[in-house]
């Protein structure tokens, strides 16, 4: 089912409601659990995938389908979430007043002075393909995202690793023999 945020929700508490078994209360502790996980991935998802446009500051970049998994008693065993980018071109380029996916801005605006030294993420660095980073927004909250990633067993040694900034290496230029370097 491909639906926004909200109308997921209804739709999972609903069918939670209609397919759990009035005897069986272990089964809507499961559903109960997986819409749960399902809800704590929407922050992570808007994140990296949501960016401010012309005409919405949380403007969706990003497709996602949500297959609910039944067993034979028609009771919710899981859930399976899909996405898909829809701008991959968002990343390097944007119109002038618009704004990249909001995890690179909450990431600069909400590391600690630990983080950004681990990060290679400089006090006040611009960047290129970082318009309009004067501007905030809701949006901007770094906490809500890593809450959400905890949440979704994504321990803090790894979001490190994927917030850390990594930086093109530049080849050293040789010359002729390829043991003296070009003067």
């Amino acid at each position: 089912m491909l639906q926004q945020t909200w109308t997921s929700r209804c739709l999972m508490k609903f069918y939670a409601v209609v397919a759990a078994s009035p005897a069986s209360w272990e089964s809507h502790k499961i559903a109960e659990r997986i819409e749960q996980r399902i809800l704590n991935s929407n922050p992570v998802m808007e994140a990296f995938g949501n960016a401010c446009t012309l005409r919405n500051n949380n403007s969706s970049r990003f497709g996602k389908f949500i297959q609910l998994q039944l067993n034979r008693a028609q009771q919710m065993t899981g859930a399976a979430v899909q996405t898909y980018l829809l701008e991959k071109t968002r990343v390097a380029c944007q119109a002038s007043s618009e704004r990249n996916f909001h995890i690179f801005y909450q990431i600069c605006k909400g590391a600690s002075e630990d983080e950004r030294l681990q990060w290679h993420l400089p006090e006040g660095a611009a960047f290129s393909w970082l318009p309009n980073p004067e501007r905030s927004l809701e949006e901007d909250c770094f906490e809500v995202t890593r809450e959400a990633m905890l949440h979704l067993g994504i321990d803090t040694p790894t979001q490190n690793n994927i917030f850390k900034v990594r930086r093109k290496a530049t080849p050293l230029m040789f010359g002729r023999d390829d043991r003296q370097p070009l003067s």
